[in-house]
């Protein structure tokens, strides 16, 4: 994890500062201090706005991007591992993207042909074992898609979420909720099933920065965290 986190710097990313063994033999990280909560622990409490959504994915998708050119792959992206800061940037809430625990180098795949990731935004290939930078750009569009319609692209067994993101085509998700439609293109773009189809993660923050800058004034967002 310290060695693929601390192989690229970004505003966005989680500094993982060393790696060390206590007098005791215990391993651990030294990481920078956060004040804030995860995306998801917001999202268990209540809906996010749209304008939110789209700021907080455009600064996903940008410490992504950084990651890519560096040639690291994060392999889970989700809500649990964004981290909303109690500061904000511009007026939007700004994150961090943490957890590199399953990270790979682009190309790498895990050892003896296991997976790893979280199943409801794995992406085909990353089921098959063969993640690749787009298996990050994938997952970003299963945040989003579930951030914005309230349920994940897919659902059910493991075995039946598999087959879904293998062979299925989710539902637009402006079926059921109002949406931009370049947005709307953007996720299902994303949600390809051909890696090659996907926008690269450069790509996907620029066109999110666009729509957070013509979707909703910054200063029209709400606090995102709870008062008290």
């Amino acid at each position: 994890e310290h060695r693929y986190a601390s192989s690229v710097r970004h505003p966005g990313l989680l500094q993982i500062r060393d790696a060390r063994r206590s007098s005791d033999g215990l391993p651990y990280l030294v990481m920078e201090h956060l004040v804030g909560e995860t995306l998801g622990e917001i999202a268990e409490r209540r809906r996010v706005n749209l304008g939110e959504i789209i700021a907080i994915a455009a600064q996903v998708a940008s410490a992504l991007g950084a990651l890519h050119a560096a040639g690291v792959m994060h392999c889970d992206v989700k809500h649990d591992n964004v981290f909303v800061l109690e500061d904000r940037a511009g007026g939007w809430p700004r994150v961090k993207v943490i957890d590199f625990g399953v990270s790979r180098r682009i190309g790498e795949t895990f050892e003896d042909g296991s997976i790893a990731g979280t199943p409801w935004c794995m992406a085909p290939e990353q089921w098959q074992g063969r993640p690749q930078a787009a298996s990050d750009v994938y997952a970003l569009g299963c945040m989003l898609y579930n951030l914005i319609t309230g349920v994940p692209p897919f659902e059910g067994s493991l075995p039946e979420l598999m087959t879904a993101h293998l062979e299925r085509r989710p539902e637009r998700p402006s079926r059921y909720a109002p949406i931009p439609l370049a947005l709307d293109r953007l996720i299902m773009r994303a949600l390809a099933k051909q890696a090659a189809s996907r926008p690269s993660m450069a790509d996907m923050a620029r066109e999110l920065d666009a729509l957070a800058a013509s979707y909703l004034a910054p200063a029209a967002a709400p606090e995102l965290r709870a008062a008290g």
